[in-house]
């Protein structure tokens, strides 16, 4: 009798410690996990940090060269209207990947990015599309010379309105490029990165003489 009860406590500890070593190999397991999770959403958020911060350096800078070269030549011709395309399509990029925005965890930094870039986009856009109204007009305007005089003041009203348009949007474009280097200093800390050191033109930019002027040359037309 004596030898089945000391079997039986045998079996019990045998029993416990197969399920306490079951417990702990789960919860051994969960807590392996939840810190692979932890370490992945750092990672993403790293990343992502990193894309946005690349985005909004390079549209700014490619903004404080469109703006610096409407000092030389045309303020609004060729090279002006393709850096600003350039910068629209910097912009583009940031709306096909909006989504990636999630894996930031601070919703107020989300925030803060999300209507930066929206803000930009839209005066970018209204600079672009006015910009090429006022050239079809003009050129419209100079080409048919047998427009009735009502048609043709028509026109030249057109041009500008667009004009004042096409400078209000500008304006708004300087002002919201302005905050481009504070939300890249945020970036920053998340990104574990130093944009500035990548992008020195993250901040407006410090030259107004862009594009240089080659020695012994006059201004290169625009």
């Amino acid at each position: 009798m004596n030898k089945a009860v000391f079997d039986l406590v045998g079996n019990l500890d045998t029993l416990l410690a197969v399920t306490l070593g079951a417990v702990l190999a789960t919860l051994g397991a969960l807590f392996a996990e939840l810190i692979e999770d932890r370490m992945d959403r750092k990672r993403r958020e790293r990343d992502t940090a990193r894309f946005f911060g690349e985005i909004l350096s390079t549209m700014g800078r490619t903004i404080d060269m469109a703006a610096a070269s409407q000092k030389i030549g045309d303020p609004w011709g060729f090279v002006t209207q393709r850096m600003f395309k350039m910068a629209q399509r910097e912009a583009q990029v940031y709306e096909r990947n909006r989504e990636r925005l999630f894996d930031i965890s601070d919703v107020a930094l989300r925030a803060r990015i999300h209507t930066h870039f929206l803000t930009e986009m839209f005066p970018l856009e209204a600079i672009i599309d006015n910009s090429a109204s006022i050239d079809a007009i003009r050129e419209r305007l100079a080409e048919e010379e047998g427009l009735a005089p009502e048609k043709r003041a028509q026109l030249e009203a057109r041009v500008v309105t667009d004009i004042a348009v096409r400078q209000r949007a500008l304006d708004l474009l300087i002002a919201e490029r302005a905050g481009t280097g504070d939300i890249c200093a945020d970036l920053e800390k998340v990104a574990k990165v130093k944009f500035a050191g990548v992008f020195p033109g993250s901040g407006p930019a410090p030259d107004p003489q862009w594009p240089p002027v080659p020695r012994g040359e006059g201004a290169p037309p625009n």
